[in-house]
């Protein structure tokens, strides 16, 4: 419920073309508790999950990386 209501809030502080269609009109018309009413009968449309396509790593770079986590894993040049 109250994931719902910020999601109201931010709409109608994002401007007009928002608010309307996240309840605003029945919060406005009718008040908080019409607005709860109503909102529980709606269902909660899932949120876009927008996954990022990692960079390509370079192979010899990849090999340097590792090469250098087991030399500091193995002590690295020890001196003496």
């Amino acid at each position: 419920m109250a994931r719902r209501y910020e999601d109201l809030r931010a709409a109608v502080l994002g401007g007009p073309d928002h608010g309307s269609r996240h309840g605003w009109a029945v919060l406005a018309r009718s008040g908080m508790a019409a607005w709860i009413r109503a909102v529980v009968r709606i269902p909660v449309p899932a949120k876009a999950v927008h996954h990022r396509t990692p960079e390509p790593v370079a192979a010899g770079e990849l090999v340097e990386v590792l090469a250098r986590m087991a030399w500091t894993a193995a002590g690295g040049c020890r001196s003496g």
